[in-house]
């Protein structure tokens, strides 16, 4: 079940073996220049750090802590901090450099023909910055370009891709193969100790066909706004929200601007850790442990006075379980066993089934932009609440 491939080699010579052999020349795109930290002192959270090459140990103690660290991680905060990655400073700031261009280098009429179908519930392609309004009719400021399995394929017909990126394409696809085959992987495995089941269980119920199964990597940017814009939207620049696939990967950059609600109901920021993920648990993961294993909120703010006119340009990678497995609880785990619950069992008892990762994802990006986030039926802790094929989902204002 494991990806053979990676464990031939290092992960570096892995990324940068593709990188070489999978374009003639090295394309020139204006580089990425790293933003220097915050110096504002904000209310950081307290996140752990796992290393992920400590999984190769053959000392028991040794795994038996960094099982325990993951444990505590998901089950009280949900989100973590991963080092140990394979990928080296040259390749981060490079691939930055990539979702740079694809955002900010490539003309708008240019990228039309590849706008991601968000009616139909697919994120492939470009969503375009300004096609969601909310808070006074203010537009988004949030552009991503969107690569899946199906991105890879067939790429020498020139239809896939706006032409000034197809050169590109080999690096972006050596960066998510890696991330996916390798760093997926490796969090999957840990997870999958942290509920007492075997190493491979979470990877098993993932798909394994092209590059990165059914997984997402985007490339993405947050544009600075306007003073009017920001105080019509409190600074918020994406609300307080689950993600909706298993588990998310945000590879850690300079700017801050991600937030997290902390267990004790308070929005605190996630601090910038050179050569780290970041990596949180979604619904489907969530539905999958039967609750034991929370889906993080998180949401995305203006960053701090001396970073708030910087564009943030970040890499995230979306694993996804495989589109037709049904997210009921894995009962085999004697943790989720003693602890779970099915958030779908009104649906069931009802005559229905637990939705597929594919109808929870699509039904999902068909409401993201369109959410109901409405300050007059929120609760005391800030939060909306709307039904999605039978399952509450919250949504913080």
């Amino acid at each position: 079940m494991s990806p053979t491939a990676v464990y031939e080699t290092t992960p570096s010579v892995v990324v940068t073996d593709t990188l070489k052999h999978g374009l003639k020349e090295r394309v020139e795109i204006p580089p990425w220049k790293e933003p220097p930290v915050t110096k504002e002192n904000l209310s950081w959270a307290e996140l752990e750090t796992i290393d992920l090459t400590l999984l190769d140990s053959n000392n028991p103690e040794i795994r038996k802590t960094l099982i325990a660290a993951a444990k505590k991680a998901l089950t009280v905060d949900g989100f973590l901090f991963v080092t140990g990655t394979g990928i080296s400073d040259e390749t981060m700031k490079r691939n930055l450099a990539i979702a740079q261009y694809a955002i900010n280098g490539i003309p708008h009429e240019e990228k039309l023909p590849f706008a991601a179908k968000l009616d139909q519930g697919s994120y492939e392609g470009y969503k375009l910055r300004g096609i969601w309004k909310r808070d006074s009719d203010t537009p988004d400021n949030i552009e991503h370009y969107n690569l899946e399995s199906s991105s890879f394929e067939n790429i020498e017909d020139g239809h896939q891709h706006p032409e000034k990126l197809l050169p590109l394409i080999p690096e972006i696809k050596a960066f998510a193969e890696h991330t996916y085959k390798y760093v997926v992987y490796r969090i999957l495995k840990l997870v999958s100790l942290a509920l007492e089941l075997p190493e491979d269980y979470l990877w098993g119920l993932h798909d394994h066909n092209g590059t990165i199964g059914a997984a997402c990597q985007r490339l993405m940017g947050y544009f600075p706004r306007s003073e009017k814009d920001e105080n019509a939207t409190e600074g918020i620049w994406s609300k307080g929200h689950t993600d909706y696939n298993t588990v998310s990967l945000l590879y850690s950059q300079p700017i801050s601007a991600l937030q997290i609600l902390t267990p004790d109901n308070q929005w605190r920021w996630v601090k910038h850790v050179e050569g780290a993920v970041v990596v949180n648990t979604a619904d489907a993961l969530e539905f999958l442990t039967g609750g034991v294993f929370k889906a993080t909120r998180h949401r995305v703010i203006r960053p701090p006075p001396d970073q708030a006119n910087i564009i943030r340009y970040i890499l995230i990678h979306f694993a996804r379980a495989a589109r037709n497995l049904e997210l009921n609880p894995i009962w085999e785990s004697p943790l989720i066993k003693a602890r779970g619950k099915n958030s779908f069992q009104d649906r069931i008892d009802a005559g229905g089934r637990a939705p597929t990762q594919d109808e929870w994802l699509r039904e999902r990006i068909k409401r993201t932009g369109h959410e109901l986030y409405d300050n007059n039926r929120k609760t005391a802790e800030g939060k909306v609440e709307e039904q999605v094929l039978g399952r509450k989902v919250e949504y913080y204002v």
